[in-house]
């Protein structure tokens, strides 16, 4: 099976947030100040009561921190799609029972089924993530549905661990 595509801004965006609904982990030590913040917030509300205003304000510096540090994260993405030259190029897919191929006019890259420890689909894309905590994602934008049931096909066939894909709702 062969898929043709250009990688979008907002593919790339859609696959970092399935990956990190799957692994919340490197999330919730990303936001661990406000965290602390909320929890010493609940607990001094707890204790006091009548503090109740302080502690509204306590809740508003760490909502504030959470709201910046996800704003933060999304420049981030962004800055990372537009440096990345390889992420331009049209890109074929060749998917078969070795793995999946990527081939551009700037990269030439090989994955085997047993590089893949989870698999997830989403609306957007089908992430493959792999045991160093990285991911190759494949967008579904300009799949036909005949294309994506193949390759939904292709991945119970080949892959080697369990893919938790959508149903028919999410095409």
């Amino acid at each position: 099976m062969t898929i043709q595509f250009r990688w979008s801004e907002s593919d790339y965006v859609a696959a970092q947030v399935v990956w990190l609904r799957h692994h919340p982990w490197p999330v919730l030590r990303g936001f661990w100040y406000p965290i602390v913040i909320l929890i010493l917030v609940v607990a001094i509300a707890a204790v006091h009561p009548d503090a109740w205003l302080r502690c509204l304000y306590g809740v508003g510096v760490a909502l504030v921190a959470i709201g910046f540090g996800a704003l933060m994260t999304r420049w981030r993405w962004h800055r990372t799609f537009k440096r990345t030259p390889l992420w331009h190029d049209e890109v074929t897919a060749t998917i078969d029972q070795q793995g999946i191929s990527l081939h551009s006019r700037s990269y030439n890259v090989r994955h085997s089924w047993g590089e893949f420890s989870d698999i997830y689909e989403a609306g957007r894309v089908f992430v493959f993530g792999k045991a160093n905590n990285t991911f190759v994602f494949i967008p579904k934008l300009e799949m036909g549905l005949s294309q994506i049931h193949e390759f939904r096909n292709a991945i119970m066939s080949y892959a080697r661990v369990t893919p938790r894909l959508a149903g028919e709702m999410a095409t």
